[in-house]
């Protein structure tokens, strides 16, 4: 059974890696969000990490009025967990805690010797579940509240172990299933 745990530790860590590889060489990359599922006895966390260019359509800082309205619009369509996704009825699945805000990072452009600056919108959303075996699909409307969205990167973890999924606007769900 160790060693069971052991390769299932293994598998995590090397799909963390990977993510970490894969969030430094396409860090910004338009049309891909990536999102985190914890699971922990009856508590399930989302972690959502969103281009700007996906939620918005620009990524730089909103100073005119109609970029700030946007960004706001934006952010109350976040607040509320159910237009990016949904959890079965059955699962007995109550909001606990959640935060929302818009992360700017500044980056050093080598080769213009500039810096150019990029926005990530990140939303955390827990979950007490009454029933939480009774998640098996986890439908995403994200990618109907924001257009611009064409894929969801997802890292999952129960404790079954791990894995991971890419979530598309033409099959916007995952089966979890056997998972949790």
């Amino acid at each position: 059974m160790r060693f069971i745990t052991f390769l299932i530790f293994l598998n995590f860590l090397n799909t963390a890696i990977d993510a970490e590889e894969t969030r430094q060489v396409d860090q910004h990359e338009h049309g891909v969000g990536e999102l985190n599922i914890a699971i922990d006895g009856s508590v399930i966390d989302f972690e959502f990490m969103l281009p700007g260019a996906d939620i918005v359509g620009f990524e730089y800082e909103a100073k005119s009025d109609e970029d700030i309205v946007k960004v706001n619009e934006a952010l109350a369509m976040l607040d509320n967990y159910k237009n990016i996704f949904s959890l079965p009825v059955n699962s007995n699945c109550k909001l606990s805690t959640s935060k929302i805000n818009l992360k700017e990072e500044e980056h050093d452009e080598h080769d213009e010797h500039e810096e150019e600056s990029h926005n990530e919108f990140y939303a955390k959303y827990s979950f007490s579940c009454g029933n939480i075996q009774e998640i098996d699909r986890i439908e995403f409307t994200y990618f109907k509240t924001f257009a611009n969205s064409s894929e969801l990167e997802v890292q999952f973890i129960s404790n079954v172990g791990s894995t991971s999924f890419e979530v598309e606007g033409d099959a916007p769900f995952i089966l979890t299933e056997g998972k949790i």
